[in-house]
């Protein structure tokens, strides 16, 4: 995992046109838009979670707690911005992070957190490729 994180940090933060973000439109949807239901089915039945504030979540979660627990903290929060990188490892495993600029709905705080995204694939019986999270890693910075 370590690995992937170092490869994550080599990756410049402009991707090349048609670079492959794999969960962008669920992730997008949940964070911008409060559509949590779109997480459901690219998690893992259990996450690993690491989370600093101010999501605050950590250990491992079922599919169902991590939706519930992080629809609530982000429904304090609003989302100023957010920026993807993307980095595939190999043919079942990829990384992808997540750098937002969150600004609390009640004190009008702003943080700048980056959230990696760590995944690998499955094969459906119609041989498509889905992704699945099975490791959140979240940094304020």
């Amino acid at each position: 995992m370590l690995r992937q994180l170092l490869l994550l940090l080599l990756v410049a933060q402009a991707s090349p046109p048609g670079q492959n973000y794999l969960v962008m439109k669920p992730i997008q949807e949940a964070v911008q838009n409060g559509r949590f239901s779109t997480l459901e089915p690219i998690c893992r039945p259990r996450i690993l979670l690491d989370l600093e504030e101010p999501f605050s979540l950590s250990g491992f979660l079922t599919r169902e707690q991590f939706i519930e627990r992080i629809a609530i903290r982000l429904k304090k929060l609003t989302t100023e911005k957010l920026e993807w990188s993307s980095l595939q490892v190999d043919e079942n495993i990829a990384v992808q992070s997540l750098n937002l600029i969150i600004m609390d709905r009640v004190s009008g705080f702003k943080v700048i957190y980056k959230l990696i995204l760590f995944m690998d694939a499955d094969l459906d019986p119609n041989d498509e490729i889905k992704w699945k999270l099975y490791y959140l890693r979240g940094l304020k910075m």
